[in-house]
Order: C-alpha cells, then sequence, then structure tokens
C-alpha cells in the first residue's frame, strides 16, 4: 500500500499554470461515501462546487490561485461545514499554482482507490517532463480524438470548404423581414413554402484566427432569417443560465445570461445550421446527432452581462468530452460583447486575442488536443456588453459521444 504521505508529495511536483486562472484541476474524494465540495467566497461564505462520489469519484474545473475549498459530508444541509470524519485528511485547503490533484482522504478509504490516484499522479508527472505541459485531460489515460481536425499553419490563412453538394445545408430566406418573421411560418415554427426558400451555398470561406489554440472563424455563416428565427423561437423559454453539468448545474455570479435549448428537429432551420457546422467542424457523416451534440445553447446578454473565463470541457475523470466548441453570433450588440481567448498566442510576444460579436457569424474551436489532452490555452469569456444586448447560440460537439 503507498502511503497517504508519498501520495500527497507526488501531488505537489505535478505543475499548474497561475495567471489568468489555475485550470484542469482535479478534485478527488477517495472516501466510501459521497462528499459535497465547496469553495469559499472573498466574504468568507460557503457555495457549492458540486458533489463528488464514493471510491474515486471526481469533479474538475477552473479556479485560481489561493482559492480555498473544503469537503463536507453528504448531508451537511443549509450550513455546511467542514467535515470531523474519523482520519480525515485535506479537509480544507487552497489551491496553489504547481498542483493540479486535490484529494479528500479518511480512514474509509480503499488502498486500491489510494493505488489508482498514485498512478494517475505517475503518469501526469511523466506527461509534462515529455510534453512541456500539464496533463489536464478530462481522464487518463484518454485515447486521442478519431476525428478529423483542421491543422492550421498560420494566422490569418484561409480555407475554403465547398458545400455545393449538400444543398440540405443551404441557408434559409424569407420574403418578410424580421418585424413580420411569423409570417414566414405555417404554425408557430414550421415555415410556409410559399414565403420562405433554401438557397445553396458553393462554400464557406474559415479564417483562422489563432493556431493556440486553433480558433477558426466564418463570416456570413447564417441568413439574416436564420439568425432572427433562432432568436424569435428561443425568447419566450428563456431563464437564467447556469454552469456545471447535469446534477451540478447552478446558477453564479460568473455566468450572468439568460438561455434557452433547442434541439436539431425543433424545425428544418435547426436542422440545415446542424448540418452546415457539422460540414466545416469535419464531423464525421452521421455524427450530428444527440448521441455526439448537445441541443444549440441560445444566450442573452444585457449590458455588462458577461460569462467570466472558463473551459468548456472538465476533468471529471471521463472520456467522454466536449472535443469541438461552436459559436454562433445572431445580433451585433451596439458595443462589446465579443469572445475573448486570453491565453492564445498570437506571435510577437503578442498573448490573447479577441473575436468581435458580428452577426451571421460562426466561431469555432477545439477542446481537446490531437493526444487526447484537454487544450488549457482553449480558456475563453463572453465579454461584456456595453451597449445594447448579445445574441449567441453554442453548439457544442462531444468525441467519442456525449455522456
Amino acid at each position: 500500500m503507498v502511503s497517504p504521505l508519498a501520495m500527497i508529495v507526488a501531488l505537489a511536483s505535478v505543475q499548474g499554470v497561475a495567471g489568468s486562472g489555475v485550470g484542469g484541476v482535479k478534485f478527488r474524494n477517495t472516501a466510501n461515501r459521497p462528499m459535497r465540495l465547496f469553495w469559499v467566497s472573498h466574504k468568507g461564505d460557503p457555495d457549492a462546487a458540486g458533489r463528488v462520489g464514493a471510491n474515486g469519484g471526481q469533479t474538475g474545473f477552473m479556479t485560481y490561485e489561493t482559492h480555498k475549498f473544503f469537503w463536507a459530508e453528504d448531508n451537511v444541509g443549509q450550513n455546511p461545514v467542514p467535515t470531523k470524519a474519523k482520519g480525515a485528511r485535506h479537509v480544507e485547503f487552497e489551491i496553489k499554482a504547481n498542483q493540479r490533484m486535490y484529494a479528500y482522504i479518511d480512514d474509509t478509504t480503499n488502498p486500491q482507490v489510494l493505488k489508482a490516484l498514485n498512478d494517475e499522479v505517475a503518469f501526469m508527472e511523466k506527461y509534462q517532463k515529455e510534453n512541456g505541459i500539464a496533463w489536464v485531460g478530462t481522464a487518463w489515460p484518454r485515447p486521442a480524438p478519431t476525428w478529423p481536425m483542421w491543422r492550421p499553419t498560420h494566422i490569418g490563412q484561409k480555407i475554403h470548404v465547398p458545400l455545393d453538394e449538400y444543398p440540405e445545408a443551404g441557408r434559409l430566406h424569407c420574403e418578410y423581414g424580421v418585424d413580420n418573421i411569423t409570417g414566414c411560418y405555417s404554425d408557430g415554427k414550421n415555415l410556409d413554402s410559399a414565403h420562405t426558400w433554401q438557397s445553396q451555398i458553393e462554400h464557406v470561406t474559415i479564417e483562422v484566427v489563432s493556431i493556440t489554440p486553433r480558433v477558426f472563424r466564418i463570416v456570413d455563416f447564417l441568413s439574416d432569417f436564420e439568425a432572427d428565427y433562432i432568436i424569435q423561437q428561443a425568447a419566450p423559454m428563456l431563464g437564467r443560465s447556469t454552469v456545471g453539468h447535469g446534477g451540478d448545474a447552478r446558477e453564479s455570479n460568473t455566468r450572468s445570461s439568460k438561455s434557452a435549448w433547442l434541439h436539431r428537429g425543433h424545425s428544418k432551420v435547426l436542422d440545415a445550421i446542424y448540418q452546415r457546422v457539422g460540414l466545416v467542424a469535419r464531423v464525421p457523416e452521421g455524427k450530428m446527432v444527440e448521441t455526439n451534440v448537445e441541443s444549440i445553447n441560445v444566450l442573452n446578454y444585457g449590458v455588462g452581462a458577461e460569462y467570466a473565463p472558463h473551459f468548456d470541457w472538465g476533468a471529471d475523470g471521463r472520456v467522454e468530452s466536449r472535443f469541438i466548441s461552436s459559436l454562433i453570433y445572431l445580433n451585433t450588440p451596439e458595443a462589446g460583447g465579443g469572445t475573448g481567448f486570453p491565453k492564445a498566442i498570437m506571435g510577437n510576444g503578442k498573448v490573447g486575442t479577441e473575436v468581435n460579436a458580428e452577426k451571421r457569424t460562426l466561431v469555432f474551436f477545439y477542446d481537446l488536443l490531437e493526444d487526447g489532452n484537454a487544450d488549457e490555452l482553449s480558456l475563453h469569456a463572453g465579454l461584456p456588453v456595453k451597449k445594447g444586448e448579445k445574441w449567441i447560440a453554442p453548439l457544442w460537439i462531444w468525441e467519442p459521444k456525449r455522456r
């Protein structure tokens, strides 16, 4: 059996990244029961970070150096306090730039769970030594993605993608403007063929925004009608946006938008857009379906609203991961509201870049590297809206499949 002390010494050697935050941080529960993880605000108040399963359960997300956390029992109630379980170790801690794993241990920890943790730490140390970057992947060892990826050579590169053989991916149009958009419908959402038509797209041009991380932009990706249609369909369903996934989804002051969801089968408009995104992102045929793609998440930001720097992947111990993040811009705010990539390496010593929010534009980037590691440079932020409002619709594509 590997001693807990030896494990913690090993953990401390796994390097992190400071600056705009520490990404790929993993929180592991080795106890024989689920535990609750809480972070402490600058005012000293606890806030839920998630419920972590027993016997090696894990959650992970971006945080920052000196951020304080503690572990509590699953039934802690409305006033969480650190656990006082027998043999509890590493209950209260703060994030360090040179540490990526934070494990809760007590007398119920199974030796095999502890061994698995040490094996992972050894892998992380070896990977960093060989590659010069930390392993922040969603799981280990995670196989490399099997889907094709664009491999740009320089910023500003133009990639032409022919779409003339895919008429079903063409843009939808309506003879009426946005003020009378409902005149294009045969009912509340389906199109009236007497007032709408679909135009074939010969090709689209992908512009390379960054190569580290790989970020791409396509202007005029949508028609005006398609952008207006998505806003009109989503507006009645808007609710407060959340962070986290599944049972850990929660409201947070890091994300101040409203959101709604539209699935591919909602209408012909959504189906055409899904097909178009899949073609330009090189998603294998037949994979732009629910087993691999989420519903479109339509977001509305008012003045001052933003989404703080974050990753679209999480180090939660599962192979399944978001692979491509695509952002569909549905309007042009009067000022602000772009998307920032604060860790993008742009050359000439410059770090960080920004994509302006422009109606009808698609931006997409990879969440994973070619070896299966998550890309820590994919950190991005929805920048504050300074004037007007912003409508944007992320669409996430998973590999090898969704959970």
